[in-house]
């Protein structure tokens, strides 16, 4: 009998995003309780900020939803938010998108059967045959850029790892988060870098991506943040055999 996997969807919360959040997550509950019905799945809300604004809409919605928790994160960012939720996680299988739903939610049912049966990490890609996506061109040229210099610095391979759409298996998770030092905006790049230097496998699937007006990203220091810490891991991955190395 093929076994019924348990899936944790993380949902990274800052507090600007509070006015839309009842709707969106009223929206992935619909839409998992159709298409997940082969898992046993819980939404995990991680608060990265003032909880005046979050608590109360997910509160309201969990009286009325059994699916849906709630964590609390006091520390700014996104990659602690997905560090500590993650690294609580007891279900099989462990995903995460960003609380603008700028991807589809069409990709995930896929996502998890890949995760299933072959992949130790699967991956949102706008930019693999088949995705569909709307964004301002300045956004896609600083994306199509990044990811150039990602895969010829760090020699990654990818075609796209902003996307704000991932899962891993829990056990990779438990070896391969602990080596991952960003704790924003580039959490999920640094842990594809440590989980192919580890030798896991990292699937990708073409996703529908539409750009969100109300984004609290800031271009212009995320994308600075972004090739530092590229520089940052091919330097020190030079001198590995230099780095402190856990028992």
């Amino acid at each position: 009998m093929k076994k019924r996997h348990s899936v944790a969807i993380v949902i990274p919360v800052y507090y600007k995003e509070a006015p839309t959040l009842a709707r969106r997550l009223g929206e992935q509950i619909r839409f998992y309780r159709k298409a997940l019905r082969h898992y046993d799945w819980t939404i995990i809300v991680a608060n990265n900020g003032p909880r005046k604004d979050v608590l109360p809409v997910v509160r309201s919605l969990m009286r009325k939803h059994k699916h849906l928790t709630y964590t609390d994160i006091d520390i700014p960012g996104r990659g602690i938010a997905l560090r500590h939720t993650w690294l609580s996680c007891k279900q099989d299988l462990l995903a995460y998108m960003d609380a603008d739903l700028a991807t589809s939610l069409h990709s995930f049912p896929k996502m998890l059967s890949l995760l299933s049966e072959q992949c130790d990490i699967v991956i949102g890609s706008r930019y693999v045959q088949g995705a569909n996506i709307k964004r301002t061109f300045i956004r896609l040229i600083l994306s199509k850029f990044y990811n150039f210099l990602l895969n010829t610095i760090l020699g990654l391979h990818i075609t796209d790892s902003q996307c704000g759409f991932k899962g891993i298996r829990r056990e990779v998770a438990q070896e391969v988060i602990p080596s991952v030092k960003d704790q924003e905006w580039f959490f999920d790049t640094e842990m594809l870098f440590v989980a192919k230097e580890k030798k896991y496998s990292i699937c990708e699937i073409p996703v529908e991506w539409y750009e969100q007006e109300e984004t609290s990203v800031k271009l212009i220091s995320v994308s600075l943040n972004y090739i530092k810490n590229i520089l940052r891991l091919r330097f020190s991955s030079f001198f590995y055999f230099l780095q402190p190395q856990s028992s």
